[in-house]
């Protein structure tokens, strides 16, 4: 008796199975979202639970499904994509700027220009969709508001076509060290106008982006180019005049890992070349 309540219960599990899907949806440092909305045409059909597990139906590959939670940016993806990713979703958080009433003549500008005397002889040639970044310590402890960025890029091969930058600001993980929360609600596209080297300097002004207490992390991500071509440029330059380790990348939004090589010679690592101006507001004496 025992042995078929077993079997029927088996065979009950597997059916419901064989017709759903389960997944799992998690924030940017991988740790598990529960009440995650899981919605097609504005119907919720799941919600996650404590552990950032879901079960979905099986739908039409072309559905596209919206993942939804306050705080967090609502993620839309396709049913064949969601099954290219293992059923896994990443949302990102929403950094809460506070309302600022910007007055240029309260703030004054301090430059951020970083590792300008010791370019590595390192030629790095992106592929599309890698993101780099640098991470910008904020030595007075003030809050500000980022002006402009400087990218100091290198020439493109003959060989390369240039495509578009896509520029990320992140706050600080204080436990990791890592960037953690994207900082810009607006996308920042970068669209080079020649194949020389150059500096290429981006105004952010409008979009208020927050300059925090504990400095801030700036990328950049080389999008994929009509050609869908493997390498792309612009180039960006390399520095080897630091000796702390400030530049993590990423590929298709995986995890943030240390780029940084280093010189065994004097001991230096090996970051990239990038600027920041921040507005940082004044004191009464100043």
């Amino acid at each position: 008796m025992k042995q078929s309540l077993t079997i029927i219960l088996l065979l009950f599990f597997n059916n419901i199975y064989s017709q759903n899907f389960q997944g799992f949806v998690y924030n940017e440092r991988f740790l598990g979202l529960e009440d995650v909305n899981i919605s097609i045409e504005n119907e919720i059909i799941s919600k996650t639970d404590k552990k950032g597990h879901f079960v979905l139906k099986k739908t039409k590959q072309s559905e596209r499904i919206y993942f939804s939670k306050p705080g967090y940016l609502t993620k839309e993806i396709s049913v064949k994509d969601l099954q290219e990713k293992n059923y896994k979703i990443i949302l990102e958080e929403v950094y809460e700027i506070e309302t600022v009433t910007f007055n240029e003549k309260d703030y004054k500008k301090i430059k951020y220009n970083f590792a300008l005397k010791k370019q590595a002889n390192i030629r790095f040639i992106p592929s599309p969709n890698w993101e780099m970044g640098l991470k910008f310590k904020n030595d007075l402890e003030k809050k500000g508001i980022v002006s402009t960025v400087t990218l100091f890029l290198h020439k493109t091969e003959s060989d390369l076509k240039n495509t578009d930058i896509e520029i990320n600001f992140y706050t600080i993980d204080s436990l990791t060290g890592k960037p953690y929360i994207l900082l810009n609600k607006s996308k920042v596209i970068y669209t080079p106008t020649s194949r020389s080297r150059k500096h290429a300097v981006i105004n952010v002004e409008k979009l208020k982006i927050p300059f925090p207490l504990n400095g801030i992390f700036v990328s950049i991500k080389w999008l994929p180019n009509e050609s869908n071509d493997k390498k792309v440029g612009p180039s960006i330059r390399l520095t080897t005049s630091s000796e702390e380790e400030l530049t993590y990348n990423r590929y298709t939004k995986k995890k943030w890992s240390l780029q940084s090589g280093h010189n065994p010679r004097t001991k230096n690592f090996v970051n990239v070349m990038m600027g920041l101006e921040v507005y940082i507001k004044k004191t009464k004496n100043e």
